[in-house]
């Protein structure tokens, strides 16, 4: 992977990344201006503002931009009338397989009607169109953004290519770009995708829209990591497992290049993608896989809580169903593999169980007398369960800002994802400690407590640092992360 597409995989895998927080964002008059610095417990983290920077130069001048109104779901109905069909879109330049990993290829138009009813939840399908995305510039969000929230890009997965072609040249210099409109989906490439959507676009916002076949869901379990209150838009969300065709053939299955969220270091596992495969036991089957640090794997899926450092594989593979058994959806199930032993250490299906309703616990710090982002400082936080298993250790997800003599770490629009816990009672320790090259300095001033919760609780818990004194928990100031 290039340095440009290492800054386009950032851009697209907020799962990683949720929030830049190395950007000297602009403000307004309601909200405090602070120093900003990017953390290093952000994987790609110091790809930000290349991102950004090379965002605004290839939108260019814009006119007449409006923000989509629907994040990662369609955002206009299907034709009234229309009637549901597995037929590929019509363009004649492009002729679509009919069949792609066991799955029928369907069009646009009908799988907006699947995700509209539900039937995607869980549930993999593999749709064809032409797909395009611009990333305009845009000002600081002032507010939390989960995973899968749309934030500053417009895209269009659409059923020709005049549907999904956002921006045309205006003038000598410059071009117009909007938000699609018709019948289209607005897929998120995360970053255990398999498959590089930037590989098969053409340069430049004005290029060619490219016809892809895309193997997706909904109702992805990173849903909880969005807020109570933007939950269900997040539950719709198109999440892209494979790309599967791109550019008149098949693309195969290959792990996607994945990133420690401490320190930054690219993963590199022991096991190959093959020997990943055969470990899961689903042969064939498998859609996507992808390594992860096993402190990461909550980030991609919530439901698992591991501390550590250690190497797991996240494998997608589908169940029974297809072509042969007439069905356009086949269920998905979810497997790790630890890559040491090639061992399969759990798995459960995509889709969320009915009483499936933990709670969102939001990180965050305070340091008083502290100098933000003039040192290697960082807030650190370790949860453990009622019976002594350590389900999180690491940096207070997010960024690091400054004001009045006093950094914060996370909370509000600088927050990083919640943990995503089952009811229960927890023991939570925070402390302070350098972290320079991957490597933790020694631990100071370190504070406990413990919190018990209740299902769909939504906690933020701020540990206060004194200068000079005790750290305590505090009630986390107004706003916080996930009102």
């Amino acid at each position: 992977m290039n340095d440009e597409e290492r800054i386009r995989a950032y851009m697209h895998g907020r799962s990683d990344v949720p929030v830049p927080d190395d950007l000297h964002w602009p403000t307004t008059g309601t909200v405090p201006r602070r120093r900003w610095s990017i953390s290093s417990a952000r994987a790609w983290g110091r790809l930000a503002v290349a991102g950004l920077v090379m965002a605004v130069l290839v939108v260019g001048v814009l006119s007449g931009l409006q923000m989509p109104t629907g994040p990662g779901r369609p955002t206009t109905p299907p034709t009234s009338g229309s009637t549901p069909s597995t037929s590929q879109p019509s363009e004649a330049s492009t002729s679509f397989p009919s069949e792609v990993a066991g799955l029928p290829v369907i069009s646009v138009a009908h799988a907006v009607d699947l995700l509209r009813s539900g039937k995607l939840d869980g549930q993999a399908v593999a749709v064809a169109g032409y797909y395009q995305e611009v990333n305009p510039s845009c000002p600081a969000p002032f507010g939390y953004i989960g995973p899968l929230q749309g934030w500053c890009r417009f895209d269009a997965f659409a059923d020709t290519q005049a549907g999904a072609q956002l921006c045309q040249p205006e003038g000598s210099n410059g071009m117009s770009c909007h938000q699609p409109t018709g019948t289209y989906l607005a897929p998120f490439f995360m970053s255990d995708t398999s498959g590089n959507v930037w590989t098969w676009l053409t340069a430049g916002a004005t290029g060619e829209p490219a016809a892809l076949v895309l193997i997706g869901h909904a109702g992805d379990a990173r849903q909880w990591q969005c807020t109570a209150s933007t939950q269900s838009e997040c539950a719709n969300a198109f999440v892209v497992d494979r790309i599967a065709w791109a550019a008149g053939g098949d693309v195969p299955l290959a792990a996607p290049e994945t990133g420690d969220q401490q320190s930054g270091k690219l993963i590199t596992p022991k096991m190959t993608l093959a020997q990943a495969v055969a470990a899961a036991g689903f042969g064939d089957n498998v859609v996507a896989a992808a390594a992860f640090r096993a402190g990461d794997i909550a980030t991609v899926d919530p439901r698992w809580n591991y501390a550590g450092d250690n190497i797991l594989w996240l494998v997608r593979s589908l169940g029974q169903g297809g072509p042969s058994q007439g069905e356009e959806t086949r269920p998905e199930t979810v497997s790790l593999v630890d890559d040491a032993t090639g061992r399969l250490i759990d798995s459960h299906s995509l889709k969320l169980a009915g009483d499936y309703q933990p709670a969102r616990l939001w990180q965050m710090a305070i340091v008083h007398g502290l100098d933000c982002c003039a040192t290697n400082d960082f807030a650190f936080y370790s949860v453990q369960s009622d019976d002594g298993t350590k389900v999180h250790e690491g940096m207070v997800s997010g960024s690091r800002s400054g004001e009045n003599g006093s950094t914060t770490f996370g909370g509000s629009y600088g927050s990083g994802p919640p943990l995503v816990l089952p009811a229960g009672r927890y023991s939570i320790t925070s402390w302070l400690a350098t972290y320079d090259g991957g490597a933790m300095g020694t631990p100071r001033d370190e504070c406990s407590t413990q919190v018990t919760l209740r299902p769909l609780d939504n906690v933020t818990l701020d540990a206060d640092y004194p200068a000079g004194q005790a750290c305590t928990f505090r009630p986390a100031p107004s706003p916080s992360p996930g009102s």
